[in-house]
């Protein structure tokens, strides 16, 4: 649980798991993201340790909070949430998804075999017709 005033989480057992340093992390691609380091005081003699942490024996639990991922994903949650937004993504669910599981499943068309835009176009536009006829002709 976190305790905004405090600046701090509270563990299972009711420890204060305080912020300690800001951590910055670069990807294999080079993207670069930074952590707040939260870490307990001390966990050496805490009866709910395993089932807290992993961290190995004489070493406290830390906390890695990264704030635009957890601001993003709190975005994402209020507009998922929206009854506008999740009448658009039930509709979805029915209108398009069956679609592309039927060209992975039946066609076996999982990727690509051509670069750039327009002959990426032109090969989905020439997936889709398939399908389309195939509806057409399965038709009564």
């Amino acid at each position: 649980m976190y305790d905004e005033e405090n600046d701090a989480y509270t563990c299972p057992n009711g420890q204060q798991v305080t912020f300690k340093y800001h951590s910055n992390r670069t990807d294999k691609t080079g993207f670069q993201r930074t952590f707040k380091i939260y870490e307990c005081e001390d966990c050496t003699v805490c009866p709910l340790r395993i089932n807290c942490t992993k961290a190995q024996e004489g070493k406290n639990r830390k906390l890695m909070v990264n704030e635009t991922w957890e601001q993003q994903k709190e975005y994402i949650r209020d507009k998922l949430s929206d009854e506008k937004t999740g009448a658009i993504y039930r509709q979805r669910k029915i209108d398009v998804e069956p679609i592309f599981g039927f060209l992975k499943a039946n066609l076996g068309f999982t990727r690509f075999s051509v670069r750039g835009k327009s002959k990426v176009e032109n090969d989905i536009g020439l997936a889709l017709m398939a399908v389309n006829l195939r509806k057409y002709a399965a038709r009564p």
